[in-house]
């Protein structure tokens, strides 16, 4: 079986998205990160406008999905905290 590449892994995650969009926000979908984890399974990070007004602009929401490298099923989807330096 052949492993799928990081851009079908994000494309499968932003599918996702647009299966679900009356339930997740609308508009700006960035791709922010990718990790491919040795389990078989690719971790896509995308985000979304938030609403939320922070001093550098509008605030972000951020989603991990996880997919399966051998299928290409998205998995899960969780929200997605980042950590901020100090």
């Amino acid at each position: 079986m052949t492993m799928i590449d990081v851009k079908t892994a994000v494309r499968k995650a932003v599918d996702y998205v647009q299966e679900f969009q009356d339930y997740l926000p609308q508009g700006d979908v960035r791709l922010e990160e990718t990790e491919y984890d040795e389990t078989g399974f690719w971790f896509i990070t995308l985000s979304f406008p938030s609403g939320n007004i922070i001093p550098l602009g509008p605030a972000r929401d951020y989603k991990e999905f996880r997919i399966n490298a051998n299928t290409g099923e998205v998995m899960s989807m969780k929200v997605r905290s980042l950590a901020h330096a100090k």
